[in-house]
């Protein structure tokens, strides 16, 4: 059963009205994460971030299961958003004509 928000209760920052329940943002996450399997790109990376990042909202938190997928999800794309920083960092130390 989806939870719903509440016309009384303000959403919280983080729940997205345009993916309204956990499966959308799931399917969502999912084609993100497919065309970054396909493409590895920064912005597809901080894209399926936020949107793991949107998964941990209340209003999407229907099972515990659903909240520690979002729980992983979130570590895992925070890993790779950062390592793509750790690249530029190295590339930046190991060229001086770009310093």
């Amino acid at each position: 059963m989806q939870k719903q928000v509440s016309a009384l209760k303000a959403p919280s920052e983080l729940f997205d009205p345009e993916l309204p329940t956990s499966r959308e943002l799931m399917a969502a996450i999912c084609c993100v994460a497919t065309q970054y399997a396909l493409k590895p790109s920064h912005e597809l990376a901080l894209l399926a971030s936020e949107l793991a990042h949107k998964l941990t909202a209340p209003e999407y938190a229907d099972t515990k299961l659903i909240e520690d997928i979002a729980e992983r999800l979130v570590k895992q794309w925070q890993v790779i958003v950062s390592e793509y920083g750790a690249e530029d960092n190295w590339l930046m130390a190991t060229h001086n004509t770009l310093q």
